[in-house]
């Protein structure tokens, strides 16, 4: 029995400590009720069950995934000095975590997609709004854990730096969504484009625009694993992250496009998602897009 004790990695020491991150994590998930007040002063009991709006369902269940991996980050550092100062980390970690979501919507709704008011179509139950609104928070999230997790989530000087990494990732989505954009509409020769096709529902669309983001957010957090981070050159190592991880959104975008080929060949995909709204393919260049990220997190990660 002693021998078997020993192989589990728990002392009784951080018992008391996981108890706190548990408790503190949950209390931030559940909180996140309240951001439905940003959305629609209509609670959120009727509008998922009486008025049945999948929308308002999807980007509220991305904001609780989006929470809990940015608290991820928070929780992966060293535990504090007392139990006092590692509930006022989490709690002051957990406020930035609630904040930047907020933040990020702001900035996915008036830079990213200027031409439609997501909020107001997730309000009129457009799926579409739903799930690139869900993606836009989880592939945030997703590289501000990243930067979490390499500075040590478990001080106070990283707030800064978690906030720098904030600004490179919103940087980077906002640069795949003009890319996108760009590719949007020339392939429908300037007569459709990204933005009234999302207006219009188009879930495939919207399907295979998420799962692009998520794709390049999974890459970036690779930079975690290619640059030191220290301390005494504060500057340069943050520097050096955001250089790299650029560096990744760009390789990740070639190489998945070089897979779609192969795997996808013959296939006429503006037409396909563009028009036919087929969720099918527009799935699959969403798995593709997150297959890759997955594989730079798995060999640099």
């Amino acid at each position: 029995m002693d021998q078997l004790a020993s192989l589990i990695m728990l002392e009784d020491a951080s018992i008391g400590y996981y108890a706190i991150d548990f408790v503190i994590i949950l209390a931030f998930m559940a909180a996140l009720r309240l951001l439905v007040g940003q959305i629609s002063d209509v609670s959120l009991t009727d509008i998922l069950s009486k008025q049945d709006n999948f929308a308002v369902g999807i980007t509220f269940a991305g904001a609780i995934v989006a929470v809990a991996i940015l608290m991820m980050g928070v929780v992966a550092g060293e535990a504090g000095r007392t139990y006092v100062n590692e509930i006022s980390l989490m709690a002051g970690y957990g406020v930035i975590a609630m904040a930047l979501m907020w933040l990020t919507r702001k900035v996915f709704d008036h830079l990213s997609l200027p031409g439609i008011a997501i909020h107001d179509e997730i309000m009129r139950g457009n799926l579409a709004a739903g799930i690139v609104d869900a993606g836009n928070m989880i592939a945030t999230a997703i590289m501000v854990r990243a930067a979490m997790s390499w500075v040590d989530g478990s001080t106070f000087l990283g707030l800064a730096v978690v906030v720098v990494a904030f600004a490179v990732s919103q940087i980077i989505l906002l640069a795949a969504t003009l890319y996108r954009k760009k590719v949007f509409e020339r392939r429908h020769a300037g007569k459709r484009d990204l933005t009234g096709e999302i207006a219009a529902g188009n879930t495939a669309l919207a399907v295979r625009f998420a799962g692009y983001r998520l794709g390049v957010g999974l890459a970036v957090t690779a930079t975690s694993g290619l640059v030191v981070y220290d301390p005494a050159a504060l500057m340069l190592s943050v520097a050096a992250w955001s250089l790299v991880a650029i560096v990744l959104f760009m390789v990740q975008t070639t190489l998945s496009i070089a897979l779609r080929h192969i795997m996808l060949p013959g296939i006429d995909i503006g037409q396909e998602v563009g028009e036919q709204r087929n969720v099918a393919i527009g799935a699959m260049e969403a798995a593709i897009y997150i297959g890759v990220g997955l594989t730079f997190v798995g060999l640099l990660g």
